[in-house]
């Protein structure tokens, strides 16, 4: 290959190059939390006959102050590490002291009202049946949730005063299989309820 055909392809190639991209990539934002300022509360499985909610997990401001979650990234891994999903906030997200806030398997513009931001555009795959739930803010670990199988009907919920280190205990999960009309919605955007 010539000098002017190698510079044809690399031309070629940084064309294409933006095209293989699922996402623009986002700008690196770094929200000021550490370990345990966002707590893990509560966890939807994928939407069934019995259930047309749609998954979505529940985040609990535990820092003190109020945030912006853009930037924080959620990871979704297999428990024997064999594969994983990453999702990324990519817009501001506001969350008070002490608030709750919903991400969920929805497009991010067309919400239902429980849910606060939707991460369809970077959830490519199956939602995880037995999972561990990696919150993290530019590489930090601000918190971690592992559950072995989702409720059909509720949610799996973290009972009680949101921390970072009861969610750790599985004696401080139980399913929330509360029927509300015809759904067993559980708790978005609020408190749990304690387990038994």
């Amino acid at each position: 290959m010539g000098y002017a055909d190698a510079v044809r392809t690399a031309g070629l190639f940084a064309l294409l190059a933006p095209a293989a991209c699922a996402r623009v990539p986002a700008e690196r934002v770094c929200p000021p939390l550490e370990p345990g300022h966002l707590v893990v509360t509560e966890v939807r499985g994928p939407q069934t006959p019995e259930d047309p909610l749609g998954a979505w997990i529940e985040l609990f401001n535990a820092s003190g102050v109020a945030v912006d979650l853009a930037g924080i990234k959620v990871r979704f891994r297999r428990k024997d590490g064999s594969s994983e999903i990453s999702v990324l906030v990519r817009r501001s997200l506001p969350a008070a002291p002490a608030s709750y806030t919903v991400l969920g398997l929805f497009d991010d513009d067309e919400l239902p009202s429980h849910v606060d931001y939707g991460f369809a555009g970077d959830h490519a795959g199956e939602w995880l049946g037995a999972a561990a739930v990696d919150v993290e803010a530019c590489g930090t670990r601000l918190d971690r949730a592992v559950y072995d199988s989702l409720p059909v009907r509720g949610t799996f919920s973290l009972g009680g005063v949101p921390d970072a280190n009861r969610n750790d205990l599985p004696a401080s999960w139980c399913t929330d299989g509360r029927q509300v009309g015809a759904t067993f919605p559980g708790t978005p955007k609020s408190p749990n309820v304690a387990c038994p």
